[in-house]
C-alpha cells in the first residue's frame, strides 16, 4: 500500500483557520525550544526517533517481502537492520540527551581521526598542505568531543528558526485566505 499526502488545497479558503491554528502551534513550539535549548534537544531527539521508526517499519515491510523468495543470510541481515532501527528509536525516545552526547562525541573523533589520517598522508609524500577546510574540520572535531551536545544546540537553533518562520508564514496565508472575499 503507498500512502501519499494531498498539499494542493491546503491553501483554500476553508483551511485559512487551521492555517492560523498550524501557524501559532508551529511558532510557539519554536520560540520555545529556541528559549528551552533542553526541551529543544529532546523534541530534536523524539522527531529523530519518529525517523527510525519510520525505517523500521519499512524495513520490516521489506523482511516480509524477502521472506517468500531471499536467502536465510539476506533475511537475517534485514532483521538485523529493523532491530537495530528500533533499538535506535527507543534509545532516542528514552535517553534523548545521552544519545545525542554520545553520537557528537563519535562523530568528533570520527573527524580528528579523518583529518589526522590526511595530515600524515600528505607527510607521507613529504608535502605540508593542509587547508583552512581541514583545520577548520579538526577545530570542529575537538569541539565535539569537549561540548557534546554543541552539535545539538546548534541543529536546535536552527530548526527551531525555521519552524518559527513556517508558522509566520502560515500565518500569514491563514489570516490571507480568512480575509479574502469568495465571489
Amino acid at each position: 500500500m503507498i500512502y501519499s499526502f494531498n498539499f494542493s488545497n491546503i491553501f483554500d479558503k476553508k483551511n485559512g483557520k487551521k492555517l492560523v491554528i498550524l501557524g501559532v502551534i508551529m511558532l510557539a513550539i519554536g520560540v520555545y525550544c529556541l528559549t528551552k535549548k533542553s526541551v529543544g534537544i529532546k523534541v530534536f531527539s523524539w522527531g529523530l526517533s519518529i525517523i527510525f521508526l519510520y525505517g523500521a517499519w519499512l524495513s520490516l515491510k521489506s523482511v516480509n517481502e524477502l521472506t517468500r523468495y531471499a536467502s536465510r543470510i539476506e533475511v537475517r541481515n534485514a532483521r538485523l537492520n529493523l532491530l537495530l532501527y528500533f533499538i535506535i528509536a527507543l534509545l532516542l525516545l528514552l535517553f534523548p540527551k545521552y544519545v545525542n552526547m554520545l553520537l557528537s562525541t563519535v562523530l568528533g573523533v570520527y573527524l580528528i581521526y579523518k583529518e589526522v589520517l590526511i595530515f600524515l598522508g600528505h607527510k607521507r609524500y613529504g608535502v605540508t598542505r593542509y587547508s583552512i577546510w581541514n583545520v577548520l574540520k579538526l577545530f570542529i572535531g575537538v569541539l565535539l568531543i569537549v561540548s557534546p551536545l554543541y552539535l545539538s544546540k546548534f541543529l536546535v537553533s536552527i530548526l527551531s528558526i525555521i519552524i518559527i518562520i513556517f508558522g509566520i508564514n502560515f500565518i500569514k496565508n491563514g489570516i490571507r485566505l480568512i480575509n479574502e472575499r469568495g465571489y
